[in-house]
């Protein structure tokens, strides 16, 4: 199972800014796993609008979401599932400002299957990225 990160970095006047990273794969032989690639930050409005699928996540993780504050400062460890998950709306939300946009996007993703949410993931991770960004907008936006 792929593992991921939910990092929390406290900003301005007890704000934060959560930062998700995919964690490497440990190879055989190797003593010590490679760093972890970020995979997208989240802060301000886009933050707030989406931070109950955030807390939905860290519940199915095992985490109470009362714990996620600004001063927080070990990462939390997702699963696959959830991490695939929250990797999309990282990737799609990032670069948004339209709160209408956001919420439709968000919903659609948390909406998706396992199987659905892994296909466009592969597809932001390992094909064309600004093509595949694109059309998840757009299949979502709207």
């Amino acid at each position: 199972m792929q593992e991921f990160q939910l990092r929390v970095l406290g900003t301005d006047n007890n704000n934060f800014a959560l930062e998700l990273y995919q964690c490497a794969y440990r190879k055989a032989g190797e003593k010590k796993r490679p760093s972890a690639k970020r995979i997208g930050r989240l802060k301000g409005n886009a933050l707030v609008q989406v931070k109950q699928a955030i807390y939905d996540c860290l519940k199915a993780n095992n985490y109470d979401p009362k714990t996620l504050s600004h001063n927080r400062q070990s990462a939390y460890i997702l699963d696959e599932e959830s991490g695939t998950n929250l990797a999309l709306l990282f990737q799609t939300l990032q670069p948004l400002s339209k709160p209408e946009r956001i919420a439709n996007i968000t919903k659609g993703i948390i909406a998706m299957s396992n199987e659905e949410s892994h296909y466009w993931f592969a597809k932001i991770s390992n094909g064309k990225r600004s093509q595949a960004l694109r059309a998840i907008r757009v299949l979502l936006g709207d």
